[in-house]
């Protein structure tokens, strides 16, 4: 596969307060950042610090209080809520701590769902994508069981199917394994980089996992809101 260059994630002055009891709280502050096509890179820190928050600003599913974040070249401040997701149903795929499947779908319903969002293609063919890839990460027999008749492990792995069904650009991953025993959980990271190392995709992991964090090409820390150069 060819390596994809380029900046795909572009942060610059990014800000984010909140009004509580008490006043304005700020979560992030002045964080400036540039993310390469195709790279890894691990955002770590204590609970609280404001990675999470920061992933949500990156996907544009939360809205900044200042600076900007540009995402495979678009101002996410200038979109509206319906471009912002067309955006991310076209090239961005998400996994959870908390899986976040639909109940009510089958594995195969689960995995098909972004496609049949996206209307590119036929209902056979967004099978057929999807049942690929459900026997790619070992659930081909289980592709007609709902969530709730797998174990968390096989949920993470309907879900990972799920994130790279669409061929995304970017991924973003917070704390895929944080739900998850060790054993299982190491097996989920493997089979993610494994996945990710085949697209090319470049991934962004929110992580307390320092092993995890090492795997990746860069490791970027925030502390109290801010990021630790």
């Amino acid at each position: 596969m060819q390596k994809k260059t380029g900046l795909v994630i572009e942060v610059q002055g990014l800000c984010k307060k909140v009004d509580d009891a008490t006043g304005s709280l700020t979560i992030l502050d002045g964080i400036n950042l540039a993310i390469e096509a195709g790279s890894r890179v691990a955002l770590v820190g204590a609970s609280g610090s404001g990675k999470s928050t920061l992933l949500g600003l990156l996907a544009g599913l939360d809205h900044a209080s200042a600076g900007s974040v540009r995402l495979l070249g678009h101002d996410l401040a200038q979109l509206d809520e319906d471009a912002r997701a067309t955006l991310r149903r076209g090239a961005v795929g998400f996994v959870f701590q908390s899986f976040q499947l639909m109940p009510h779908l089958t594995a195969l319903e689960n995995v098909m769902l972004p496609l049949e969002l996206q209307g590119e293609i036929t209902a056979p063919e967004a099978a057929r994508r999807a049942r690929t890839l459900l026997e790619q990460v070992g659930l081909g027999p289980r592709t007609a069981h709902y969530p709730k008749l797998l174990s968390g492990g096989e949920q993470q792995r309907v879900a990972l199917a799920r994130a790279f069904v669409t061929r995304p650009a970017v991924l973003f991953a917070d704390e895929p394994t944080g739900s998850l025993d060790a054993a299982t959980g190491h097996a989920v990271i493997e089979l993610m980089f494994e996945m990710n190392r085949a697209s090319g995709a470049t991934l962004v992991l929110v992580t307390h996992d320092a092993e995890l964090a090492r795997r990746c090409d860069r490791t970027l820390t925030i502390e109290a809101g801010r990021l630790v150069v």
